[in-house]
């Protein structure tokens, strides 16, 4: 249950009503309006007793008088007193809010009703009550989810209440821990505006562990068929978008991120499986989104360290791999590749370094003949020392010359564990 009322809730930073910055993969936000416990203290050893309010010359009376039915009954009185949970403070504003979502439950105007739970939600909100906040978007879901004769909205505006109101749902149930609501929102608010199926989308997540990188792509483009195709067949250029969550991928990213956690499930499907989908579907709208700021890179980039925390290595070479025309990224899937004894996969990179001029890109293609031929090479590991001199004293043409110090350093003891 969300707390009645959350002194500590930061409503203008965590605006439930946006995408929500603060949710990251594998780091959501906190919010928690627990009141810190009372303790039973022992009284202080000095000889004053302050449940009974009386002093003692010496310890050993003190301490008799601690055993005492009198100090006992006085202590549980005066935990008591100070266990009392402190009071929710009276705003009138909140009973204003109150009063009139008892209107909206009793109106006869499916219309009116609807527009007054939306307002109130969001002054409930301001005023740092999440479980009223709560009841009144779940009154509105449920009343438009009913399709109550004599609503006079249009269409599109029923999709605005209803998508909006699901996602802030979702972002509040993220706020506070309550993860498998949050989820569920979050997927109606995808059908709702986007048209992504909940059981096609959770069936790919189910299949994803034995999806190629191409099949997983593949298999986002038909999930995401209406919006893709609409904005492939697009003759005038999108209307410049004023509102977050009509960007499609900033609330792919924001899905994604909110399923990237570790050890959990939804609806028996892991949900990290689910967040690869969602980076997978960001993929491939953000280019339709060009004034959001979103690339394919962005997406592949945290779809990688999705991979990199089920341990599925072969699938982050074949991310890095995508982007052919980053050079450091294929030498990188080329190392990779390598350490993990993936000689099919390090055969077919060697063949994209062939005509390689960059002495540091050949020494690794001689690793990798070595490693494919079973061969010892007590060359490498001087021509590997060479290519450090070079690095140091030169300013010959070296591929890792384009990288931080940091990752030069990196790469230089990946290749030595290897030869060695």
């Amino acid at each position: 249950m969300l707390p009645l009322y959350d002194a500590g809730l930061d409503a203008s930073n965590y605006n439930i009503l946006q995408p929500l910055k603060e949710i990251l993969p594998y780091d959501l936000p906190k919010c928690s309006s627990e009141q810190p416990a009372a303790t039973n203290k022992q009284p202080e050893k000095d000889g004053y007793c302050k449940a009974c309010k009386k002093k003692f010359n010496n310890e050993t009376t003190y301490q008799n008088h601690l055993k005492s039915a009198k100090h006992i009954a006085n202590q549980k009185k005066t935990v008591q007193k100070t266990a009392t949970q402190p009071k929710i403070p009276v705003h009138p504003q909140v009973q204003e809010a109150l009063q009139q979502l008892q209107v909206a439950d009793t109106s006869k105007d499916p219309t009116v009703a609807i527009q007054i739970y939306w307002t109130q939600a969001q002054i409930l909100y301001q005023l740092k009550r999440p479980q009223h906040t709560e009841r009144a978007l779940s009154s509105l879901i449920g009343l438009l989810s009913s399709q109550p004769a004599g609503l006079t909205l249009t269409s599109a505006q029923v999709t605005y209440y209803l998508y909006n109101s699901q996602l802030a749902l979702a972002r509040l149930y993220c706020l506070y821990q309550q993860l498998e609501k949050a989820w569920s929102f979050y997927l109606d608010g995808l059908n709702t505006k986007w048209k992504i199926d909940r059981v096609e989308l959770l069936k790919l997540a189910q299949e994803i562990r034995f999806c190629s990188l191409d099949q997983l792509l593949t298999s986002c483009d038909t999930l995401a068929t209406k919006y893709l195709t609409r904005e492939r067949n697009r003759t005038k250029p999108a209307p410049v978008l004023s509102d977050r969550n009509n960007a499609f991928s900033i609330i792919l990213n924001e899905a994604g991120n909110l399923f990237a956690q570790q050890d959990q499930l939804f609806m028996q499907v892991p949900v990290e499986h689910i967040a690869i989908v969602f980076y997978g579907l960001g993929s491939l709208v953000c280019s339709f989104e060009p004034s959001i700021g979103f690339s394919s890179n962005d997406f592949y980039f945290i779809l990688s360290n999705v991979y990199h925390s089920l341990g599925w290595l072969h699938r982050v070479i074949d991310v890095k791999l995508l982007d052919r025309q980053d050079t450091w990224h294929v030498l990188d899937a080329f190392l990779m590749s390598l350490e993990i004894d993936d000689l099919v996969r390090a055969r077919a990179v060697e063949a994209y370094f062939k005509e390689s001029i960059y002495p540091d890109v050949q020494l690794v293609c001689q690793l990798c003949q070595a490693k494919c031929t079973l061969q010892s090479v007590p060359t490498l590991s001087f021509q590997l020392d060479h290519i450090s001199l070079l690095l140091e004293q030169t300013t010959e043409p070296l591929l890792i010359r384009t990288q931080s110090k940091q990752d030069q350093a990196q790469f230089l003891a990946r290749v030595r564990d290897l030869i060695s």
